[in-house]
């Protein structure tokens, strides 16, 4: 089945153009429509049926990057609560389900399916908010400190988070802090990296990048890159990890490999989610404040639905550290 990607491939165009022809939303060149449409005829594309009329749905999609990751559970639930207490339903739609035809269930989504979109992920964030800019739906960027484009966006300061968090491990006598990162090209993790380097040149420690790894926000990836730091490492007292799961696996390996947390290394991670507490040793972690911030994207969303102009918000927010058991003073 022809998708909308390859129209936009064959037509040397962006899937967003193709888009506002197919939708006749939005200024395109007359030369690039004529193309699109020539493409459109040559391969035989037939959009998924829309819906006729614009009418309030009293729905607001959720996208996030993987709903197996508890954090995303965990904000689904609480971006729920809020929602229904203003009487709107959420639809979650996890992007790691719908891999092949991702594109178009997206698209199909922003055509008077929703009245507005809360994207947690990176997949094509910025083209998709500009696409329901383009079809007059209320639209947040979740997690994504955006400067350059007119997007309205709700962040958390994650250079602080991880600079904290570090400054947190200093302060205990640790100096050979490990880092376990995710994507590097991801902005989240770039910028985590980047207040745990802050931290430690801040306070006069050299970055060793033998004791950095990076895995991919997977329990299994955490237990792997504990493996590969310290294994035959005995100077690394402690590890930062991006996330809960990653934290929980490092501290299953050390588990496993006879080392005690916190007494011969520290661990701790970011999110907090629910097992973060209830693990043995409890985990120490960098909490979202996810209550609020769940309340000011659904303000944001019917801030938008209200309001005639087009103002655009970007907020910051910041995260705490949450101190349990799994970290402690360096052995000396």
């Amino acid at each position: 089945m022809i998708n909308i990607k390859e129209v936009a491939k064959l037509a040397n165009s962006s899937i967003t153009t193709v888009s506002r022809v197919i939708n006749n939303s939005g200024y395109v060149k007359l030369e690039t429509r004529k193309r699109i449409e020539e493409t459109i005829k040559t391969l035989g594309y037939k959009p998924l049926e829309r819906s006729s009329g614009v009418k309030a749905t009293k729905t607001f999609g959720l996208i996030v990057p993987n709903i197996e990751n508890p954090f995303y559970g965990k904000m689904a639930n609480h971006l729920s609560n809020v929602a229904n207490s203003f009487n709107y339903n959420l639809l979650l739609i996890n992007i790691k389900c719908i891999d092949e035809n991702k594109d178009e269930v997206l698209f199909d989504l922003l055509n008077n399916r929703v009245d507005g979109v809360i994207y947690a992920s990176s997949y094509r964030s910025l083209e998709i908010a500009h696409l329901a800019q383009d079809k007059g739906i209320p639209v947040v960027v979740l997690d994504r400190e955006i400067t350059t484009d007119k997007i309205t966006s709700v962040s958390v300061n994650n250079n602080y988070g991880a600079f904290i968090a570090t400054e947190h491990l200093i302060k205990l006598g640790h100096k050979n802090i490990a880092y376990i990162g995710a994507s590097e090209n991801m902005e989240i993790s770039t910028k985590r990296k980047t207040g745990y380097i802050r931290a430690l040149e801040a306070n006069n420690i050299s970055v060793d990048e033998r004791q950095i790894c990076y895995g991919n926000y997977t329990m299994q990836s955490g237990f792997e890159c504990a493996e590969m730091l310290l294994k035959d490492n005995q100077e690394i007292t402690a590890v930062l990890a991006v996330n809960d799961l990653m934290a929980i696996g490092v501290i299953n390996y050390l588990h496993k490999s006879g080392r005690k947390v916190p007494e011969d290394v520290s661990v701790l991670g970011f999110d907090n989610i629910e097992l973060a507490g209830s693990i043995t040793p409890s985990l120490t972690t960098v909490e979202y404040p996810i209550v609020r911030m769940s309340e000011v994207v659904i303000e944001l969303l019917l801030w938008q639905i209200n309001d005639t102009g087009n103002s655009v918000e970007a907020l910051t927010l910041f995260p705490k550290l949450v101190v349990r058991e799994s970290t402690g003073p360096v052995k000396r």
